[in-house]
């Protein structure tokens, strides 16, 4: 294998690929744009260097992926072309996509577009409910692991982390260790507990409460913060940071982002179906509570109904029913009587006093 000058260390060929230049670093190892000359097409190679090929950890993680993406032959996952080892080196060669991963587009456009964010939400939710219908959790779903091409196509990447569903379940974790980004890790992750596909929903829920108000709803300093926060404190609902915010996709982003999986969706198609019917036009009306109510919670409708009574004055065979009867009606005056009686009683006084001072001239 030969050393190219101009690429610092990098080589200049891995296997049949002409190295080009570097674009980018994965979780394990390096990612590099290159050249397939006997296909006469570019490619992006993820190479696995000597020093991390001979640890056992990484290793596995590196076969993880490569098994992983095998697997998947999607639109918005990214395809896998091959894997090998030349001199020492593991790589896989990949589908190289133009363009830039979700966590720069963010940092680069101000105000991504209601109609983007749920497009973009909406192909992510394809691609991993393709990945789950084909027994793969992704588990580091992040901004920065989403690709965009020049036509607005997502791509998801990175399954270096993947856990594979089978027969001998594949997953080099122990339980109680944590994999993943904190920013983006679902509260069983954190925590170290068997993660499934709903930790991947979490996962995307926070992405799109991202692509929404430009940050995720958890930060801190250090990585236990980030994660103590995933698993106790709520997340400010984005309606609060950005006022054009539908209704119907605040609800949904904050289910996604439920502390326990239980309230939260059960599958990425449950979350596409809700996607499907947001409208972007759509704005909040009031903003969505932070906290739930310890209080019992009436019905929708009880609710609407009371509102709708106040307003008319009505309060359902209480103190101020009969007032709306016709004026000379007897219902109405009984009514009236019965709620100003002080002040009939006062009138009454009045009288007698002016009629007794009257009678005396």
């Amino acid at each position: 294998m030969s050393k190219n000058k101009y690429l610092d260390i990098l080589p200049a060929h891995i296997g049949p690929y002409e190295i080009l230049g570097k674009i980018g670093k994965g979780g394990m190892g390096d990612i590099y744009k290159a050249k397939q000359k006997t296909l006469d097409r570019v490619v992006a190679i993820k190479v696995l260097p000597p020093q991390l090929s001979r640890d056992n950890e990484f290793a596995k993680r590196f076969e993880i992926e490569a098994k992983a993406i095998s697997l998947l032959q999607h639109q918005n996952i990214v395809t896998i072309h091959e894997c090998g080892e030349d001199d020492g080196y593991s790589y896989i060669a990949m589908q190289y996509i133009d363009g830039m991963d979700l966590g720069n587009y963010i940092a680069e456009t101000k105000v991504i577009a209601v109609s983007d964010i749920i497009d973009f939400s909406k192909q992510i939710c394809r691609g991993l409910l393709y990945a789950h219908h084909h027994n793969v959790v992704h588990r580091d779903i992040k901004p920065q692991n989403i690709l965009l091409d020049k036509s607005n196509i997502i791509h998801i990447t990175d399954f270096g982390i993947a856990k594979i569903f089978s027969t001998t379940d594949i997953d080099i974790t122990q339980t109680g260790s944590t994999v993943g980004t904190p920013e983006y890790m679902s509260p069983e992750q954190a925590q170290g507990k068997k993660i499934d596909a709903q930790s991947d929903i979490y996962s995307l829920g926070i992405v799109m409460y991202e692509m929404l108000t430009r940050k995720p709803p958890f930060t801190a300093n250090n990585s236990m913060a980030v994660a103590y926060k995933q698993v106790h404190e709520p997340p400010i609902p984005p309606s609060f940071k950005r006022k054009d915010t539908p209704k119907q996709l605040e609800l949904i982003i904050l289910k996604a982002i439920k502390k326990t999986k239980r309230d939260r969706y059960e599958s990425v198609e449950e979350l596409l179906t809700h996607l499907d019917m947001v409208d972007p036009n759509e704005r909040t009306d009031r903003q969505t509570q932070l906290f739930r109510p310890t209080f019992k919670q009436t019905s929708a409708s009880a609710v609407d109904q009371r509102i709708t009574d106040r307003r008319s004055g009505d309060r359902r065979g209480g103190i101020l029913s009969g007032v709306h009867q016709p004026v000379f009606s007897g219902g109405y005056w009984k009514t009236m009587l019965r709620i100003n009686w002080p002040t009939w009683l006062t009138i009454a006084a009045l009288g007698s006093v002016l009629l007794v001072y009257i009678f005396k001239q």
